[in-house]
């Protein structure tokens, strides 16, 4: 995203929250016991299906929650918050959350801004049939299960933005130009994709943490240079039975794809606009070849 620019503290409250002061009594509270979260919500990453009221949230952004034993974390499209949660009958308090630093275009600044103050309002909620709605009189907010494996990766195109290269003691990860155009899109058990330089699809069994891809197709231009070098990395990632993460899951955060040896691997961004036509014509008999590293 542009206008990202990283700072060193953690720890600065999220807009809308309580002073240092009044965190501490909440977290002397939490701590002594008054209230637990509930065993259905624990663990649970939560993501935004709608919101009414006063505020509608930002096009094209997710809001998520995740709440541990005491704690909670969230994302409003910008900055990771955390901080402590109690929840006493069907009140949720989480009166400070601390915040990562991350300047963000609007309207994903006024967005965070925003939702730490919801959490703080003390809003109740309900958890019926798998829908966690939060009210506070003046917003709701309604919330499902974040999506998993197949389901993670068929809820958007993933386009690519880095390279990653394994070493002994580290991974590197070199960035994409990006005006090359290279992206991945699952569905129902096939991958489609653009290398940058060719078209192909074939057959990927997603897994929980495993992507098996059979015999892959493309179309059979020639390129070089940076285009060539993108179709040679993905093409020797995007075979055999790979791993793959992502991160900040509910938020569609990075996909990471790490080859069938562990020793190279792609990192993606989601990106809805890509592949969007990609399985409206899956026929390409006469125009591709199995793809090769």
């Amino acid at each position: 995203m542009a206008g990202l620019t990283a700072c060193g503290s953690t720890t600065t409250p999220a807009a809308g929250s309580s002073s240092p002061a009044t965190s501490s009594a909440a977290t002397s509270s939490a701590s002594a016991g008054a209230s637990t979260v509930p065993a259905e919500l624990l663990g649970v990453t939560f993501v935004a299906t709608e919101v009414t009221g006063d505020y509608t949230i930002a096009p094209g952004s997710s809001i998520t929650m995740t709440f541990e034993d005491g704690t909670v974390g969230a994302r409003a499209g910008c900055n990771s918050m955390s901080g402590t949660v109690s929840i006493s009958g069907d009140v949720i308090t989480a009166p400070q959350l601390a915040s990562t630093m991350m300047a963000c275009e609007e309207p994903l600044m006024a967005q965070d801004t925003w939702f730490a103050a919801f959490l703080a309002s003390g809003p109740t909620y309900t958890y019926v049939d798998g829908v966690l709605t939060l009210t506070n009189g003046t917003d709701t907010v309604a919330f499902t299960d974040a999506p998993s494996g197949a389901a993670a990766l068929e809820a958007t195109g993933w386009k690519l933005v880095g390279l990653i290269s394994k070493t002994a003691t580290a991974n590197t990860v070199s960035a994409i130009d990006p005006t090359l155009s290279a992206w991945i899109r699952f569905k129902g058990g096939v991958v489609a994709f653009n290398n940058s330089c060719n078209l192909g699809n074939g057959p990927a069994e997603v897994g929980p943490d495993t992507i098996t891809f059979g015999a892959l197709r493309t179309t059979l231009i020639f390129c070089d240079g940076p285009s060539g070098s993108i179709e040679q990395a993905m093409n020797a990632v995007l075979q055999g039975t790979t791993t793959y993460t992502v991160a900040d899951q509910a938020s569609g955060g990075t996909l990471t794809i790490m080859s069938e040896d562990g020793a190279a691997g792609l990192q993606l961004e989601p990106d809805q606009t890509v592949g969007e036509d990609a399985f409206e014509d899956s026929d390409t008999s006469g125009s591709t070849a199995p793809t090769t590293s």
